[in-house]
C-alpha cells in the first residue's frame, strides 16, 4: 500500500491505499480573485519533482512551480482546471479547480486580518498553524501535540488566515514552527 495525499475544499487528510491509477493523487478546489495569488505547498514526489501538464484556461489563471509549491494567479474572471503531476506525462497528477472572481466598478470589500503568526486556528476540522509564510496544515493529533499546540490554543479560523498560502504538511518538531 502507498499513502495517497487527498486535498479537499474541507480539509487535508492522509489515507492509505492501494496503487493508484494515473491522474489520481486528490483534488482541490479554491476560489481567489483577480490579481491575487494561492500558493499551494506540494510534499516531496517520487520523482523529485512537480510538473503543471494541464491548465484548462491559462487565460483565468497561471500556473508554475516554484520552490516546491504550486502558485496560482488569478488573471481573469472565470474557471480553470489545473494538472500537477510528478512527471511532465502526465501521470499520477492532482488536480486543481480555480474559480477566479473578478470585481465591479465602484464596489469595496474589506477583509480581515489573519491571526498573529504562532496562532492555531480550525476550519472544517482541520487544525492549521499560522506561519510567517502561510498556513501549515496538520494531519494527527500527536504532531500537533509534538510541535507544542494544546487544544485551549486552538482558535476558529477567519477569511484571513484562510486566504493566506497553504505550505506543505507539518511534521513532528517541525522547525517552522516557533517552540
Amino acid at each position: 500500500m502507498i499513502k495517497k495525499l487527498l486535498v479537499a475544499a474541507a480539509g487535508l487528510f492522509i489515507i492509505a491505499a492501494p496503487a493508484l491509477a494515473a491522474s489520481d493523487l486528490g483534488a482541490m478546489q479554491q476560489t481567489i480573485g483577480v490579481g491575487k495569488t494561492l500558493s499551494v505547498g506540494l510534499n516531496t514526489s517520487p520523482t523529485g519533482s512537480w510538473f503543471v501538464v494541464y491548465n484548462s484556461s491559462s487565460a483565468v489563471a497561471s500556473a508554475s512551480i516554484v520552490s516546491g509549491s504550486l502558485i496560482v494567479k488569478g488573471l481573469a474572471a472565470g474557471s480553470a482546471n489545473i494538472s500537477v503531476c510528478t512527471d511532465n506525462q502526465g501521470t499520477s497528477c492532482m488536480s486543481v479547480a480555480v474559480m477566479v472572481t473578478g470585481s465591479v466598478l465602484g464596489a469595496t470589500t474589506t477583509a480581515t486580518a489573519a491571526h498573529a503568526v504562532g496562532s492555531w486556528v480550525l476550519d472544517h476540522g482541520t487544525v492549521y498553524y499560522i506561519a510567517s509564510n502561510g498556513i501549515i496544515p496538520i494531519t494527527t493529533w500527536k504532531i500537533f501535540l509534538n510541535n507544542g499546540g494544546t487544544q485551549s490554543k486552538i482558535v476558529p479560523a477567519n477569511a484571513g488566515d484562510l486566504s493566506l498560502p497553504v505550505l506543505a504538511l507539518m511534521t513532528s518538531k517541525d522547525s517552522r514552527v516557533a517552540h
